[in-house]
Parts: structure tokens; C-alpha cells; sequence
């Protein structure tokens, strides 16, 4: 927009708008192009930024091990993408693998391990492999009034 405050004519409103919708499909565009190449891993310095990464998750396992004999710092090494699950995070501290907090499941009621409380969901909430969990389960859901009712067979 300008900087004066005189409303701008239909042509320039018009022009304006037309220039914005341009400059945001470019950068639109640019950026799309930007992440697929480095999704394809079809840029080398991408690579080069993914070997610091390594580097420094193998320095970061190499001072855990230090601190807790038998940490496992190959098994860190070789895990998905240098993430330093269960290492030393960019502060210094240690994370356990997976998320130690206690959740209650709004769904069922029970105490999930915040770490695991997704698939618990998932599953809670019957999203999970849908053949097997609504044969199995499918008489549970229902109230008793439901479920108890004897069939009568129709003439």
C-alpha cells in the first residue's frame, strides 16, 4: 500500500490486487519448488547440512555415552534422520524416548503414557484397521438396553 492516505483509484485498486496475486504465486511457486527439491534430495548442499547433522548427533550420543555407560550411541547414530531421540538436545538435555507424562484418554477413561497416546487414540476411537476392531468390538459400543434386546423375528 502507499503511504498517503488518498483512496486509491479502481485502476490502481485493481492493479494492486493483480500485483499481489502475482508476487504471492511467485513466492508460492519458489518455495514449493524449494521443498521438493530438497525432498527428492536433488540439492547437494542439503546433504552437506544432513552430514553436520550427523556429525553433531554422533558428538551429542558420544557425550551421552560418556555420562551413561551403555547408551547406545550406535543404535542413535543409525536412527531416522540424525534425530537425536532419547540424546541431548540442542540445550543439553536428555529426553527419554518416548514421552514419560501420564494422560488421562478423554475416550475411555484410561492413564496413557503421553508417548504412546496417538496410536492409543487411534485405536480408542476405532480408526485402526477397521475390520478386525469393529468385529471385535462393536457389541461393546453399544448401551445394553441395545445390546440385550432378543431378536423377534418378522412374518
Amino acid at each position: 500500500m502507499s503511504s498517503s492516505d488518498a483512496p486509491l483509484s479502481p485502476r490502481s485498486q485493481l492493479a494492486l490486487s493483480c500485483f499481489e496475486e502475482l508476487l504471492d504465486c511467485a513466492v508460492a511457486d519458489v518455495a514449493s519448488e524449494c521443498h521438493r527439491i530438497a525432498r527428492l534430495g536433488l540439492d547437494r548442499s542439503v546433504d552437506a547440512e544432513e552430514e553436520e547433522l550427523r556429525v553433531w548427533a554422533a558428538r551429542a550420543a558420544a557425550g551421552a555415552d560418556h555420562h551413561h555407560p551403555g547408551g547406545g550411541g550406535a543404535a542413535e547414530e543409525g536412527g531416522a534422520g540424525g534425530g537425536s531421540k532419547g540424546g541431548v538436545d540442542v540445550f543439553g538435555q536428555t529426553h527419554p524416548a518416548i514421552a514419560a507424562d501420564v494422560i488421562e484418554c478423554m475416550n475411555c477413561g484410561r492413564p496413557v503414557v503421553a508417548g504412546r497416546f496417538a496410536p492409543h487414540l487411534e485405536k480408542c476411537m476405532g480408526k485402526v484397521n477397521q475390520s478386525t476392531t469393529v468385529a471385535g468390538h462393536f457389541g461393546s459400543r453399544l448401551p445394553d438396553i441395545v445390546r440385550f434386546v432378543p431378536c423377534i423375528p418378522f412374518n
